[in-house]
């Protein structure tokens, strides 16, 4: 009996989009290596032409905005002593004027201050090629790393995750198209000779966990639990959010490594995140310094 109905709209596309087969497979056959090389080497082809770039840009534009905070700065005690000395002049103009008292409330110094600068702020951001949006950019490499763990999980033949959940979610699997790669089970390395099975001795986890957290370190600076004190009390409940927002990627990313041992996540997905995730913490460190 044929069933005309589905849960859910089919969504082809998606799948197409998050198969990157032929990038995984592309880096295997070209090099010659072996799955236990080939797989770091398409992760750090995909930092490297992808996430670097949006890395350097968005440093770009962070300096070039702190650049500009003194000349801001400037640029609003200016409009605060000069709002604030027109406002007086108007306020003594109205007391000496019959029937001052009925003029119209116009809004506060703060706010006309506020108008202000954001004008001039906007102008000299023009200027100085600083675009509005390069805070949220560094999000852009998310869905290539997606995409290329998803074909990892794919190939390696692993049916759990995330990823596969909401791709059966809106009705497609990238797994329907990414065949299981049996080369992977002859061509691991060292301890994991087996890139389809889990790490039974928990070192590729383990190895993850610290690339993870070493990420985290590296690249989510907050201030100390001592520097908070000496915050001024507007930014302190910025910094205590940033501070409690690490803390739990943290143990996420400790639950993460202990999630992919005991589920006996594939060996070829573990070498593939983790190596991602170390080459990330050496660009960010190179960039700091070099920039």
């Amino acid at each position: 009996q044929t069933r005309h109905f589905h849960p859910t709209r089919p969504a082809p596309f998606l799948a197409e989009i998050m198969d990157s087969s032929w990038l995984v497979h592309g880096v295997h056959n070209l090099s010659g290596l072996p799955w236990a090389y080939s797989i770091p080497l398409t992760a750090l082809i995909v930092r490297s032409c992808i996430a670097l770039p949006i890395q350097i840009y968005t440093k770009l534009q962070g300096r070039r905005e702190r650049a500009a905070q003194p000349l801001l700065a400037c640029w609003q005690s200016y409009y605060r002593s000069s709002i604030g000395a027109k406002r007086e002049q108007q306020q003594l103009q109205a007391l000496q004027e019959p029937g001052g008292g009925g003029r119209r409330r116009q809004p506060s110094v703060r706010t006309q201050t506020a108008v202000a600068v954001a004008r001039q702020r906007k102008a000299l951001f023009r200027r100085l090629g600083i675009s509005r949006y390069w805070k949220g950019m560094f999000l852009l490499p998310i869905p290539a790393w997606l995409s290329v763990m998803e074909t990892i999980r794919a190939m390696a033949g692993c049916e759990s995750g995330l990823l596969a959940w909401l791709l059966r979610l809106v009705g497609s699997s990238t797994a329907t198209r990414v065949p299981v790669e049996p080369t992977l089970a002859a061509e691991g390395a060292l301890w994991f000779p087996d890139l389809l099975a889990g790490d039974a001795t928990g070192v590729l986890p383990a190895v993850l966990t610290a690339s993870i957290l070493l990420n985290i370190h590296v690249g989510w600076k907050v201030p100390r639990l001592a520097e908070l004190a000496d915050l001024p009390r507007a930014q302190l409940p910025k910094h205590l959010f940033l501070r409690t927002l690490r803390t739990f990627a943290q143990l996420m990313a400790l639950n993460v490594g202990l999630s992919t041992y005991l589920y006996e996540t594939p060996a070829a997905l573990l070498l593939y995140w983790a190596t991602s995730s170390n080459i990330a913490t050496l660009q960010n460190r190179a960039l700091d310094r070099v920039m």
